[in-house]
């Protein structure tokens, strides 16, 4: 387990939810903390109350699926703190339509914000952790990147993009012999953030709270552990059914709720 004072955080989607509590929660261990988002009052507002924390703290606008925005970012960020020790590639979006009704441009941001967005920091900032020797890439996927529900083609497309890249980024670290150098995956079950509001928990699915989320994220990146799964039990019970003949393991997944659970999806509304 690495200790987290001095090191320099880079959290993308800060301004609310599970980044906002993550950037406290590194916080209050003396990390210093770069926070990013695309509402800019909003993460002017974290940034504000993180700074009671006495630790280093700023906060950057940035559309993460604009990859020359993404560069001009990690410029900024690198001359105000340095290099960054842990990035926490946590912005998302979903829209929550079947892919009869999604629209390509829908599919598109989803990949860009979900996917690109990831991969565009990651991209610029693993060369200097591993000439360090010294550095975590943490990836907020979810469930949706380990199991295909209805309604969520778009966003389960882009959040099994993000399993696939970390476990074959995490391998290559290995096999290329780059030690110090961790990447964890965080595959959540849904988090009551206000960004699913309208989904109906499966059968003995309650939605996670933000705060327990948030914590088990931060203690993943900690432990430089591969993949932080939430609830543990009900993910990887889920990933054994996956073993079973698919017509079982379809009709289980409908008596639980899930042909169901997205359809009065209202997702968070744009501020």
């Amino acid at each position: 387990m690495q200790p987290l004072s001095g090191k320099n955080v880079l959290i993308t989607g800060a301004g609310s939810g599970i980044g906002r509590l993550m950037a406290h929660y590194f916080a209050d261990e003396r990390a210093n903390v770069a926070l990013v988002d695309i509402n800019e009052k909003a993460v002017k507002s974290v940034a504000q109350e993180v700074a009671t924390r006495k630790v280093r703290t700023s906060y950057h606008l940035c559309n993460i699926a604009d990859r020359a925005a993404v560069v001009q970012t990690v410029d900024r960020i690198r001359k105000d703190f340095g290099p960054i020790d842990i990035l926490v590639n946590n912005a998302g979006t979903v829209v929550g339509k079947s892919f009869f009704d999604i629209t390509i441009e829908e599919m598109e941001r989803t990949m860009n914000i979900n996917y690109w967005g990831h991969l565009y920091f990651t991209k610029i900032l693993i060369g200097d952790m591993i000439a360090r020797k010294n550095g975590a890439i943490v990836n907020v996927a979810s469930s949706s990147g380990l199991i295909g529900m209805p309604m969520l083609s778009a966003y389960a497309a882009s959040k099994f993009a993000e399993v696939g890249f970390s476990e074959a980024l995490r391998r290559e670290l290995k096999k290329f012999g780059h030690k110090g150098v961790t990447v964890t995956c965080v595959c959540p079950y849904i988090i009551d953030t206000g960004m699913f509001k309208g989904f109906k928990p499966m059968l003995l699915s309650p939605v996670l709270k933000p705060e327990y989320a948030a914590r088990k994220i931060v203690d993943g990146a900690k432990k430089g552990k591969p993949y932080v799964m939430l609830p543990p039990h009900s993910i990887y019970s889920s990933l054994m059914l996956k073993l079973l003949p698919t017509h079982l393991f379809d009709r289980i997944l409908k008596m639980s709720g899930a042909e169901k659970a997205m359809d009065c999806f209202e997702g968070r509304k744009a501020s």
